[in-house]
């Protein structure tokens, strides 16, 4: 039976508990690639990592650490609600708290403080993947935009035994509130399409000038290559990632997340953890 630490084993590592304020800048940033998610993210991580431009910061790296989460979520309300937020807006400071190891990031959360991202790092080059709108809106409401505001008991108890997974979705509540002023899923698919224009419009203002290469999917090498200054590898452009592999993907870190809670229960409660423990994966069973 297939699981987790088989397919995608970073997906499987262990929180480290790290205080993301106490790091520093390591390596410099090189490349900001800003495009929304499912604009080919991960296609993307991969084609900077065989460029030689490594580690490459994505979203599946950064939201599997609890206190990264908490940070990030604290720089979302700052930039978005700031009459709520509890610490500035974020800048070159905390970004390379957050990304001191990284010379690359893509995808969300980071990518919703591209503009100042392109501030703090003005000598990082910048790539925008825009993808036709109508295409995005099909994969993104089929993939990320199912993710937030799950409710149910199964969800309700994973939240309240497990602090990652209960950062996780406030981390995630928090983006789709404050983005995408939406409270619902219904209220994700009705503004999705203008916080998609509104993100592209702001990136592209922000860029000076020869920062900025809007690069098309399926484009290959060689406009990111010339851009980027180096040789065109002799193997394909990936592509991965696509709506099927990200179902996948959510299916097996879920099963992941409640194996380690079922045994947490049984831990705690005992002889009654058990019975816990059998309603909490039939539960997450329906809702997988």
């Amino acid at each position: 039976m297939t699981n987790l630490k088989d397919r995608w084993p970073h997906l499987a590592e262990e929180d480290r508990w790290e205080d993301p304020r106490q790091r520093t800048r390591v390596v410099p940033m090189e490349v900001l690639a800003l495009g929304f998610s499912r604009t080919g993210t991960s296609s993307m991580r991969t084609a900077l990592q065989i460029l030689g431009i490594a580690p490459v910061c994505h979203g599946e790296d950064i939201v599997f650490q609890t206190l990264d989460l908490e940070m990030i979520a604290q720089g979302i309300v700052a930039k978005y609600q700031p009459s709520a937020a509890t610490c500035p807006p974020f800048g070159r400071k905390e970004f390379d708290q957050l990304l001191g190891q990284y010379r690359a990031v893509t995808d969300l959360p980071m990518s919703h403080f591209g503009p100042e991202l392109m501030e703090a790092y003005p000598d990082a080059k910048v790539v925008l993947v825009e993808r036709d709108i109508e295409s995005w809106f099909k994969s993104y409401s089929e993939t990320v935009a199912q993710i937030p505001f799950q409710r149910g008991f199964a969800n309700w108890l994973i939240n309240t035994l497990d602090p990652l997974t209960r950062r996780r979705r406030q981390l995630g509540d928090t983006l789709f509130r404050l983005v995408y002023r939406a409270d619902s899923r219904e209220g994700i698919l009705e503004t999705m399409r203008d916080v998609y224009r509104e993100h592209y419009a702001a990136i592209r203002q922000a860029a000076r000038p020869g920062q900025l290469l809007e690069y098309k999917l399926g484009s290959g090498w060689e406009p990111l290559c010339e851009f980027l200054g180096k040789p065109v590898p002799d193997v394909p452009f990936p592509r991965i990632n696509d709506s099927a592999e990200f179902a996948e993907k959510i299916r097996l870190v879920r099963m992941h997340l409640a194996v380690g809670v079922r045994r947490r229960i049984r831990r705690l409660l005992g002889g009654f953890g058990v019975v816990v423990a059998v309603a909490l994966a039939v539960g997450w069973r329906w809702l997988s």
